[in-house]
């Protein structure tokens, strides 16, 4: 057991070496913790033999912890997996010094995860040991999961952000990646960009939504759909007028409805240049009609 006892203790600290010899007295204790390190997928297990010894357990977390920072792939899951379940035996520890450590063992673990980008681990853990004052760390988690989704990787962005607990900022966040995803999607695939956008809508109705849905119908040639979607947010959205009426000139002209035309000329009134060029359609329509053709 001496031999294990050197291979941890270059993962903590010099007073966890001391503490760890001197649990070392009883076999069973010091025998339980090796094998978890030599079988983590049997952690669960010798777990239950340390119940009685809540440092034992903080140290098979300290050492998982810090042991992890120098894995990678499978290796790191496994040891994370060792860190998350000794962490929930320590949950109704009543040793207050336990607790703090445990407090500052978990707050370095997320820091450290957050630094090297692993913002998945760093969301799992604050979700699930928020009570323990990691409320906070939310928004620096949700913070992350936005900049991800700037660099376009959505689908990442809101499986991390789906590990947060369900506040009106994160459901705000899902709401606005999903917008900007559907957005991109719809520039190649207009109906999944569309499914996207109805989402986003059902987390939270917002005018920015409802424009993007009535964009994409519009750019599909579903101009009575979006043509509802818009005068929908007349009161809501200014400048939707000159919207409409750029999209009424389209329809107008691709049906040959003059009176939607005219009705696209009355919404532009304000803007010469667009007004101009729909009367020019409108005359043209018109004289197409006179000639027959």
């Amino acid at each position: 057991m001496e031999k294990f006892i050197e291979s941890v203790a270059n993962f903590i600290d010099e007073e966890d070496v001391k503490v760890l010899k001197a649990i070392g007295s009883d076999p069973i204790v010091l025998h339980s913790i090796k094998k978890i390190f030599d079988y983590p997928e049997k952690a669960n297990k010798y777990l239950i033999l340390l119940r009685d010894s809540p440092v034992a357990v903080y140290l098979v977390a300290k050492i998982s912890e810090r042991l992890s920072r120098y894995l990678e792939g499978e290796d790191e899951a496994k040891c994370f997996a060792v860190f998350l379940t000794a962490l929930r035996e320590l949950r109704e520890c009543g040793d207050r010094r336990v607790l703090q450590n445990m407090f500052l063992l978990l707050k370095e673990a997320i820091k450290r995860r957050l630094s090297d980008g692993k913002y998945e681990d760093a969301a799992k853990l604050v979700m699930e040991f928020q009570d323990f004052g990691f409320k906070s760390y939310v928004k620096k988690v949700l913070f992350f999961a936005l900049e991800v989704s700037e660099e376009g990787d959505y689908r990442r962005a809101m499986r991390i952000l789906e590990l947060l607990p369900e506040t009106d900022a994160v459901i705000d966040a899902k709401a606005s990646v999903l917008l900007e995803w559907g957005r991109s999607l719809a520039m190649s695939n207009p109906e999944a960009g569309m499914k996207k956008i109805e989402e986003s809508l059902r987390l939270k109705d917002t005018v920015e939504a409802r424009l993007a849905m009535a964009e994409i119908h519009e750019s599909m040639g579903n101009y009575e759909k979006a043509y509802f979607i818009y005068t929908s947010l007349r009161s809501l959205y200014p400048g939707i007028d000159r919207r409409i009426a750029r999209m009424l000139m389209e329809w107008g002209e691709e049906t040959g409805d003059v009176e939607k035309l005219r009705e696209a000329y009355n919404l532009a009134m304000g803007d010469r240049l667009l007004a101009e060029e729909i009367e020019r359609r409108i005359k043209k329509l018109e004289a197409q009609r006179l000639s027959g053709s």
